[in-house]
């Protein structure tokens, strides 16, 4: 039996994914994806999705528009309580929707996200999406808050927040794949959002000598 259009369009979102997270945003052809989906027509994935961007966008988008809506969710319940300059807060409105999705669905989706992270042409294609938004949002909060970092760091720890929490969903992701033993979705939230604080508020200078030092009296103390 035929499959119908949307059953056709789902399983190319699924192989997707799997191809893009496994092989590169622009390493994986859509000739590869739509025989990896089953399709008959091995142009499928251009005759629904017409290129490689439209395919990146609705393969980000599928996922992400429930994600937002908690993440939506969260930022209300911050504003309602009145702790919009909390940081552990913003950073959990980030990160706890897409962890509880990712905890909870079988896929690729935090692999692929993680590939988004270090391709070029998927950051042109997925920053102007309106998915996006909310993310944008909890990003500029943080950078308002944290002004007693230089700008220039302050964009680059938000940066490696993204990068490290979404590499840490990648990689349980593929743990939970293999069947390894790693830590429950509620530990994973609390180690994330505590190591994703610890990026986020750290001094910006350490002393290298005075932390060795301090580092020789412990061991002396022992």
């Amino acid at each position: 039996m035929a499959r119908s259009g949307e059953e056709s369009r789902t399983a190319l979102l699924d192989a997707a994914e799997e191809l893009f997270a496994v092989h590169g945003i622009e390493t994986a052809s859509l000739r590869d994806i739509s025989i990896a989906a089953g399709q008959r027509n091995n142009s499928a994935a251009q005759y629904h999705f017409v290129d490689r961007a439209g395919l990146v966008a609705a393969v980000f988008t599928r996922r992400m528009n429930d994600i937002n809506e908690h993440r939506l969710q969260m930022i209300a319940d911050i504003d309602a309580q009145g702790v919009q300059r909390d940081v552990p807060a913003l950073v959990a409105a980030l990160m706890v929707p897409l962890i509880e999705y990712v905890t909870s669905h079988e896929g690729w989706y935090g692999r692929f996200l993680l590939r988004t992270q270090f391709d070029q042409f998927a950051k042109l294609v997925k920053n102007p999406l309106p998915v996006s938004v909310p993310v944008i949002e909890i990003t500029r909060r943080l950078s308002e808050i944290l002004t007693e970092l230089p700008p220039r760091i302050r964009r680059a720890r938000i940066e490696q927040m993204m990068t490290h929490y979404i590499g840490v969903v990648a990689d349980w992701e593929w743990a939970r794949d293999q069947g390894s033993t790693r830590l429950s979705p509620a530990e994973l939230i609390d180690d994330v959002l505590a190591s994703c604080c610890g990026i986020l508020l750290a001094p910006t200078q350490i002393d290298l000598n005075t932390l060795i030092s301090k580092n020789s009296s412990l061991k002396d103390t022992q």
